[in-house]
């Protein structure tokens, strides 16, 4: 079994696969990251009124 061959379906195969899961991955992090610092403005907000 030639090992380059592997290697460059390998590469390939994460060179297709990786970028569309990170960026799935980035969206979900960075929604996550948007609504936590709304709820902690929101937090700070409140308290300085309070």
């Amino acid at each position: 079994m030639p090992t380059s061959h592997t290697w460059s379906y390998w590469h390939t195969y994460i060179g297709v696969t990786y970028p569309c899961q990170r960026i799935k991955r980035g969206l979900t992090r960075t929604h996550i990251s948007v609504s936590y610092i709304d709820a902690s403005y929101t937090s700070l907000y409140e308290l300085q009124i309070g």
